[in-house]
C-alpha cells in the first residue's frame, strides 16, 4: 500500500499533478475516519459523519464537472488509509513492522536497481554525488515520518492520528500552486473548498473531545 502510494505521489510530482496528490492527502484522513468507524468501532457523531459525506460530495462534484476521475487523489487516499487500517489491526511494534515492510519490498527495489544499472540508467552513484545525496535524504525524509506515524496509531485511533496529516496536503497545495505554478481551475477549487469545510468540521469535533 505504501509503495503504491509513494509511486503515485512521485508520478504526480513528475507530471505536475501535485495539486491532485494534495487532494488525495486531504481525503485520506477522513477516509481513515470512515474505516476506523467501520472496522475498529471508533465512534462518529453526526458532525463527523457530515464531514465524511462532504468529502464524497466533493469527489462526485469533481467527477461531474471535470469529466474525469481524479484517480491520483483517490489512489493516494485509498492506499494510505488502508495502510493505516492494516497497521492498526496488526499488533506489532512500529520498528519491527516497518522493518518487515521494508524487507517485503526490497526484492523489487533490488531488481529495479539492477535493471537500471544494466541499462546505464542508474544515477545513484559517485558520478552524481549531489544528486545521490538528494536521493538518499529524500528516502530518509519519507522513512522517519512514516515511522512516527505508525507509532501514533498505537497511541490513538486512526482517525485522530490521521488529522495531523492535513499539514502535508496543505504544504503540497501551496507548493504546487506557488512554486510549481500548477493551474487551479475553478471547479477544482470548489472541490478543495468542500474538503476544507469538512476538515474544519472534523477538527472542531476533535477539539471538543
Amino acid at each position: 500500500m505504501v509503495t503504491i502510494n509513494w509511486f503515485t505521489w512521485l508520478y504526480a510530482v513528475s507530471t505536475e499533478k501535485l495539486l491532485d496528490a494534495s487532494l488525495g492527502y486531504y481525503i485520506f484522513p477522513l477516509l481513515s475516519v470512515f474505516l476506523g468507524a467501520l472496522f475498529l468501532n471508533e465512534k462518529l457523531n453526526k458532525y463527523k459523519i457530515i464531514a465524511v459525506i462532504l468529502v464524497a460530495i466533493s469527489l462526485i462534484y469533481l467527477l461531474i464537472k471535470l469529466n474525469e476521475i481524479p484517480w491520483i487523489g483517490i489512489l493516494v487516499a485509498i492506499t494510505f488509509s488502508l495502510y493505516g487500517l492494516i497497521r492498526k489491526k496488526i499488533k506489532i511494534s512500529s520498528d519491527i513492522g516497518l522493518l518487515i515492510e521494508t524487507l517485503l519490498i526490497s526484492p523489487i527495489a533490488i531488481f529495479l536497481f539492477i535493471y537500471l544499472m544494466k541499462n546505464n540508467l542508474n544515477i545513484f552513484s559517485m558520478k552524481e554525488p549531489l544528486l545521490s545525496f538528494y536521493l538518499f535524504w529524500a528516502g530518509f525524509m519519507t522513512l522517519v515520518p512514516l515511522f512516527l506515524y505508525t507509532i501514533g496509531f498505537n497511541i490513538v485511533g486512526i482517525g485522530p492520528a490521521s488529522m495531523i496529516f492535513f499539514l502535508t496536503p496543505t504544504a503540497q497545495f501551496i507548493l504546487g500552486l506557488m512554486y510549481f505554478n500548477e493551474p487551479l481551475v475553478f471547479d477544482k477549487l470548489i472541490g478543495f473548498v468542500l474538503i476544507w469545510i469538512s476538515v474544519i468540521i472534523y477538527l472542531n469535533e476533535l477539539r471538543k473531545e
